[in-house]
């Protein structure tokens, strides 16, 4: 799919702040790691909502621009002037990241606009009329677009499992990327994000969120159960719902002052990249989350992984990562420990798990979207 005429991509961010946690962070990188594909002759428009601001490292380049609307998304005045300045810009492909946004409508003969989806998770169980809803508008946009971009062959199923048979040919598997500056950090970096940040010298990261606390209560059990792994500190990183979720599953493990609570949102990307380099081991135990970047990050970093045996985790870790039974805390405790105790297979997963994101960056991530743009624009 490499090659081929520059193409000009419209990437809707209207509705950024109100996307779930995994479509906005993947905008937000995919735009970071634009910049090879805009060097090649590619061109990007972002269209961002009234109000809204990129973060301050937001990357600038000729061939990329930034347009603020003026009304809300989700309004009739909203659309009309997206449709307007879609006619003035007259970009090959309309791509975004929100289900819930209609698509614009833009009937011209002598030009037509492709549409793309990004998928990052699959919509929540709603009630009858929400579901109603969602099937007779949501569903039926998703179906009228080109292209359906999953991070993951495994994610890809289930969208096409929800939506039918239809969605098989629209769908095209795009893996994410890690940030750069995920990285394995010196001995002095990682000490002094300890001392930032309240962790003592050994523990383990818990990456979650607070949806799914009955996953992640399974390796805390295996913490709090077992002797060899109870001195080991468990930071928690997720969202600031999480230590209301797991405070009854800390209590009857008896690990009190032994779990540490990091929200996210607040934590600096090379702090938290510098915990993730320092921490003996990572778990990754959520079965029915869509979005797991604490795989990709920690082996980033040179931090053994372990997680749950899902078809999914496969996909993103390959053998790079020790899987285990997802709700059996004794087998999420026998890794840890072999993990402790072998030295050789401790370097043989670091060893493979830098090796497998060697290649995935946002950078080669963007490139393989602007190919599947110019593979839409020259077979319709």
């Amino acid at each position: 799919m490499s090659g081929g005429a520059p193409v000009h991509v419209c990437f809707d961010l209207r509705t950024l702040g109100e996307l779930p946690q995994p479509a906005r962070a993947y905008s937000l990188a995919l735009i970071d790691g634009m910049l090879p594909a805009l060097i090649a002759g590619d061109r990007a428009t972002v269209l961002l909502g009234a109000g809204a601001t990129l973060p301050p490292d937001a990357i600038e380049h000729p061939n990329l621009r930034y347009r603020t609307c003026a009304h809300p998304a989700g309004t009739a005045r909203g659309a009309a002037e997206v449709t307007r300045a879609l006619r003035t810009l007259r970009p090959d492909v309309y791509w975004s990241a929100d289900p819930c946004q209609r698509p614009p409508h833009c009937p011209s003969r002598r030009w037509r606009m492709r549409v793309v989806y990004a998928v990052e998770c699959l919509p929540r169980a709603m009630g009858f009329w929400p579901r109603l809803w969602r099937r007779l508008t949501v569903h039926q946009w998703l179906l009228g677009a080109d292209a359906l971009v999953c991070p993951t062959r495994a994610l890809s199923v289930r969208l096409v499992a929800r939506l039918g048979l239809r969605a098989r040919r629209k769908a095209r598997v795009i893996a994410n990327g890690v940030s750069p500056r995920f990285r394995r950090h010196s001995a002095e970096e990682v000490l002094a994000a300890r001392r930032a940040w309240l962790v003592p010298k050994r523990y383990v990261i818990l990456a979650g969120h607070s949806d799914f606390a009955d996953d992640l209560a399974v390796p805390l059990r295996a913490l709090g159960n077992n002797e060899e792994t109870s001195s080991a500190t468990c930071v928690v990183v997720g969202d600031a719902r999480l230590p209301e979720a797991l405070r009854q599953t800390v209590r009857d493990c008896h690990l009190e002052g032994m779990v540490r609570f990091i929200d996210e949102a607040r934590i600096p990307i090379d702090a938290l990249s510098a915990l993730y380099s320092g921490a003996s081991a990572t778990f990754e135990p959520a079965r029915g989350a869509d979005y797991r970047p604490s795989i990709l990050r920690s082996l980033a970093c040179g931090t053994p992984v372990i997680c749950a045996a899902t078809a999914m985790n496969r996909e993103l870790c390959g053998a790079a990562a020790l899987r285990v039974h997802p709700t059996d805390p004794a087998e999420w405790a026998r890794a840890f420990v072999s993990l402790t105790l072998s030295a050789p297979l401790r370097e043989r997963l670091v060893a493979a798990g830098l090796d497998w994101v060697a290649g995935r960056t946002w950078g080669g991530t963007a490139r393989e979207t602007f190919a599947l743009a110019r593979e839409l624009a020259r077979h319709p």
